[in-house]
């Protein structure tokens, strides 16, 4: 089996809450790369990390599902519309410490997350509707 075959079996399997824990751990991995690139002038690097942290918030917001979530998704949505502004922002200023802003702002999302107990794994503000397409978490 392929690393990418392996990949997508791993992600169909597994519980929606891990799910948006990876999906926020890449988002961090990927703010911190940006913010790196930025500082060392490497901006094609720099832009495919924002790029990556858009799609993915892109993607939450695509399968929120409003009816099931509630005020919960509601709010959720305004947080990813904002962390897509200043990712979009950081990007085009070239601001590594905005891009540490997002990051800072996405670790408490994650922490929230994992603390979802294994019992309620399964239970998420999530649609499971894809609008986009199957997102590439791997940096």
């Amino acid at each position: 089996m392929s690393a990418t075959a392996y990949r997508t079996a791993e992600i169909d399997t597994i519980s929606p809450r891990d799910l948006l824990v990876r999906l926020f751990e890449c988002m961090e991995r990927s703010a911190e790369e940006g913010a790196v690139a930025i500082q060392q002038r490497q901006y094609e690097v720099s832009t495919r990390a924002c790029r990556r942290i858009r799609d993915i918030l892109f993607e939450l917001q695509a399968t929120l599902n409003h009816e099931a979530g509630g005020e919960i998704a509601t709010r959720l949505e305004d947080i990813y519309r904002f962390l897509v502004k200043e990712v979009v922002d950081a990007e085009g200023r070239k601001d590594a410490a905005r891009l540490r802003q997002v990051k800072a702002v996405l670790s408490p999302l994650r922490e929230g997350w994992q603390g979802i107990p294994d019992k309620e794994a399964y239970t998420t503000s999530l649609s499971g509707a894809s609008k986009f397409g199957r997102l590439n978490i791997s940096t």
